[in-house]
């Protein structure tokens, strides 16, 4: 079934956190069913700006492949559909989400060192 070919265990809800000069800055991670080409993600960033301002930001991104068994889900670069301030928000790179085997999710930027550790909250 194309509609459904994002692995279930990685359904749900999940955050993570990045440490800051400012602040830690926190990242909502929101993973959906759906086929290739479908927005399966959403992703939501806020943290600190300088001088007491905050950033909120919201992101959607594509499943760009049905993975294999035991594969990374491989999801298309991200979209910004809110963004306060529009400066704090820019649209992501392709990224690689893969479950771990304590149960937390990466996500990950090929090629680039980047990448985020993620716990359920859901």
């Amino acid at each position: 079934d194309d509609e459904s070919a994002v692995p279930a265990d990685y359904l749900g809800t999940w955050t993570g956190s990045i440490p800051g000069d400012q602040g830690g800055s926190s990242r909502k991670l929101v993973i959906r069913q759906g086929g290739v080409g479908d927005q399966v993600l959403s992703l939501t960033a806020e943290g600190p700006l300088a001088l007491g301002a905050t950033y909120h930001c919201e992101f959607t991104a594509p499943l760009a492949a049905r993975p294999g068994e035991g594969e990374p889900v491989r999801i298309g670069p991200s979209t910004v559909s809110v963004g306060r301030p529009a400066a704090s928000c820019s649209p992501g790179k392709p990224t690689e989400l893969t479950l771990l085997p304590d149960g937390t999710l990466r996500r990950a930027a090929p090629g680039s060192g980047e990448s985020l550790i993620y716990t359920r909250s859901d």
